[in-house]
């Protein structure tokens, strides 16, 4: 993950943030409004670690996945949607019914049965 991301969705990050060093606190964070070297400085004073070992720390928390509940925040909605677009197929129209993309070839249920 980069931080040009975090930045941008700083809101949605503070609580994985929390999670992962449990001695910040949301109001300090929210302050920080995703700066890397304010964030850097607070973790450091925060965790007694020396800047170096905050950034360190930041750089590997960087390496993992983005938390599902950072993904899924409402934020993040519009960019979601943008990126949705990607999986729709030339000439699908979006606001067709499913039943023009396969459905109807599902074979009926046999005589007297209810499901």
């Amino acid at each position: 993950m980069q931080w040009n991301a975090v930045r941008e969705n700083w809101p949605a990050f503070v609580e994985p943030i929390m999670q992962r060093w449990p001695q910040t606190e949301e109001e300090d964070l929210l302050a920080l409004e995703g700066d890397r070297e304010r964030l850097s400085s607070y973790l450091a004073e925060r965790h007694e670690l020396t800047p170096q070992e905050a950034d360190e720390q930041i750089t590997a928390w960087l390496q993992g996945a983005v938390p599902a509940d950072v993904v899924m925040d409402e934020t993040r909605d519009n960019e979601q949607i943008h990126a949705s677009a990607a999986h729709i197929g030339e000439g699908e129209d979006v606001y067709s019914d499913d039943r023009d993309f396969g459905d109807a070839d599902t074979p009926e249920r046999p005589i007297g049965r209810e499901s």
